[in-house]
């Protein structure tokens, strides 16, 4: 169990069930990750917060959506995704109120 399996998870749901719809959205985000440098992402849980690290590590530049998140839970996010972009020496950008480009490191942002 990973520190992402912690937020939105159904008590009732089984963690196989969970693992396996991660992997195939994981699988489905890194054939598209083919298609170019920059991913956009509307966040809508916490499980989206583990997509948006993955695709920086493989090196896309991520843009994400926090508009449709309560401020306490796009407060949260935005702290993962800051800590995560922290450790991999990458870079933050404010594009507008609750939009952000996240950048992997070797990217610089004007």
């Amino acid at each position: 169990m990973g520190v992402f399996d912690l937020f939105g998870k159904n008590p009732k749901q089984n963690e196989s069930t969970t693992r396996n719809s991660f992997k195939e959205t994981f699988t489905e985000q890194k054939e598209e990750s083919k298609k170019g440098p920059v991913a956009v992402f509307a966040v809508k849980s916490y499980e989206d917060v583990a997509l948006i690290i993955d695709s920086i590590k493989l090196g896309k530049t991520a843009v994400v959506h926090l508009t449709e998140l309560k401020t306490e839970t796009a407060i949260r996010v935005l702290d993962m995704l800051s800590g995560a972009i922290y450790a991999l020496n990458g870079g933050i950008y404010e594009m507008q109120k609750n939009v952000f480009m996240f950048s992997p490191t070797g990217v610089e942002l004007n």
